[in-house]
């Protein structure tokens, strides 16, 4: 399981408190970064599109396959316009969890739910 913070997350050590509720009841993370290159990446070469959702590789066969994604819902959302330089930042962590979901639709993981629920609900509880 990865994730991958914008600015004003990865400001607030949003994805570092992700990581630590899953490692107290054992269900971690990886953190991962996002960068400029995988901002260019989502960019249209042909002209066809503003901006491209994907190619045509598996994500385990492009390089930075579970960063991109993250580039994409940053732009599309406008959480571009909100990062940790503007008048509203907005914090945005995207928890990629196509690697360990299971084998879909057979035998579901239910990752992430135990670290979710240890980080909002259980000091409620």
């Amino acid at each position: 399981m990865a994730i991958v913070d914008n600015g004003p997350a990865k400001r607030d050590n949003i994805s570092k408190r992700f990581q630590e509720a899953g490692d107290l009841i054992g269900d971690p993370f990886e953190i991962s970064t996002v960068r400029k290159e995988d901002f260019d990446f989502i960019k249209d070469k042909g002209e066809v599109a503003d901006i491209l959702q994907c190619n045509n590789s598996a994500s385990s066969a492009t390089s930075r396959g579970h960063q991109f994604p993250v580039a994409f819902l940053i732009q599309v959302s406008g959480l571009d316009k909100h990062g940790s330089d503007s008048d509203q930042p907005l914090r945005y962590s995207h928890l990629d969890i196509a690697g360990s979901a299971g084998d879909l639709p057979n035998n579901p993981t239910g990752r992430p739910i135990p670290s979710l629920c240890e980080m909002f609900i259980s000091n409620k509880i």
